[in-house]
């Protein structure tokens, strides 16, 4: 049985039961990681690893392009790069939680630096750098490094919505392509 999946033919009478399946499909994924958030971020870690997959195999066909003319410093810098990817994808499909963690209070250092750097930079002129936007950053970074897991839970909990909205727009549109309404 074909899945394939064309936006062109979305109307074809004969799709309905694959818009139906992949309806079904969202919904349970969206409703099952909006109720386990922890399962949810393991899932969105999966998903970030595949993301980091395929940008380790671009770099790596990018690699094998350099090969041919390049520098050694240049090739150096494109086979890191590789191992990065590849090794930042086996860490968040071996230890999805934990790395999200570490990203998240890296992150959050991050961003407390960087408002630290731009305050003492600005201290000595007229005036209060601290707008309402810095303010938002600085609960952000704050947030980030005391609870890890927010961003991650706050982002599966968005994707799940989306999942869930998409999966009853598939649903509706594969039962009313059945039923002849389209």
């Amino acid at each position: 049985m074909n899945y394939n999946f064309f936006i062109q033919e979305i109307n074809n009478k004969k799709k309905y039961r694959n818009l139906i399946i992949l309806g079904v499909i969202l919904l349970a994924i969206g409703v099952y990681c909006l109720s386990k958030k922890t399962v949810g971020v393991s899932i969105f870690s999966w998903g970030i690893a595949i993301a980091f997959l395929y940008g380790g195999w671009i770099s790596l066909k990018q690699l094998n392009e350099l090969s041919r003319y390049e520098s050694k410093s240049e090739i150096n810098r494109a086979r890191a790069y590789t191992i990065m990817f590849f090794a930042m994808a086996i860490l968040l499909f071996v230890f999805p939680k934990t790395v999200n963690m570490i990203l998240s209070i890296g992150l959050g250092i991050y961003i407390l630096y960087q408002e630290a750097v731009k305050y003492l930079a600005m201290k000595n002129y007229f005036g209060s750098y601290f707008d309402t936007w810095a303010v938002i950053k600085l609960i952000m970074g704050v947030i980030m490094i005391i609870s890890p897991l927010f961003l991650s839970r706050f982002l599966v909990s968005i994707l799940s919505v989306i999942a869930i909205i998409f999966g009853m727009f598939f649903l509706m549109t594969g039962i009313n392509i059945r039923n002849g309404r389209y």
